[in-house]
């Protein structure tokens, strides 16, 4: 029977796990990373890492889900720091979280390859009931950060909670699909000059036509303080 481990030492062990996998699966993805990988990096028995993680998958989700958690902060601060007014200005900050701010926090965090639309597709297959819901309460945690957020730029609700978190996380995979896309165009720019071609500038102009007509129908202005007590002084 294998002895159990001390509280810090599982903090220690779990710790070393995710960093194994950030380092190996940030690069090549969960697809391409074998538990024998995992264990090894981390300096750990094999038999040990089923106390932890179910499969490499469940691993791969935890990283994502620490490193979104992250990111929900830097989105946070972006608005604060900004203060759009309106549907177009903040279209276009999330425009420019989608991808400029993503990408770059992605790279710098090294996890590339988790982040790949592929391989998001993939574990998100693979994940259980638990981890299905995990993923929807990080949604579901991001719009309570964004609600305030949206509130001060001078928005309000138009759609129940659950169809506009549907509709941001199907913005964000539309993001992940246009920023490889850009990136795409670009390396082709560098190669050939076609007018005929798609630019990188017509990709960026198009998501934010998306992001304006969902902020459209997900929101409406909210009514300003002389609106408001009008309203409520009307028979």
């Amino acid at each position: 029977m294998p002895r159990r481990f001390r509280e810090d030492e599982e903090e220690r062990i779990r710790w070393a796990l995710m960093g194994a996998g950030r380092d190996i699966m940030g690069l090549r993805g969960a697809r391409k990373t074998s538990i024998d990988e995992l264990v090894r990096s981390a300096g750990i028995a094999k038999g040990s890492f089923y106390r932890f993680f179910s499969s490499k998958e469940s691993l791969a989700l935890q990283i994502m889900a620490e490193w979104e958690r992250e990111f929900h902060q830097e989105i946070a601060r972006l608005f604060e720091e900004t203060s759009p007014h309106g549907i177009g200005p903040t279209a276009e900050l999330l425009r420019t979280v989608f991808l400029e701010l993503f990408p770059r926090k992605v790279m710098e965090s090294g996890i590339q390859a988790l982040m790949d639309p592929e391989e998001i597709a993939y574990l998100a297959q693979r994940a259980d009931a638990d981890q299905r819901r995990m993923m929807d309460l990080q949604d579901v945690r991001l719009f309570e950060q964004l609600r305030p957020l949206f509130v001060s730029a001078g928005l309000q609700t138009a759609l129940p909670d659950h169809q506009i978190i549907a509709g941001l996380r199907l913005l964000f995979e539309a993001g992940l699909r246009a920023m490889r896309t850009v990136g795409e165009t670009e390396l082709r720019a560098m190669r050939t000059v076609d007018e005929t071609e798609l630019t990188s500038e017509h990709f960026h102009a198009a998501f934010l036509t998306l992001l304006r007509g969902f902020l459209s129908e997900a929101f409406r202005p909210a009514p300003t303080t002389s609106e408001a007590g009008q309203a409520g002084s009307s028979p």
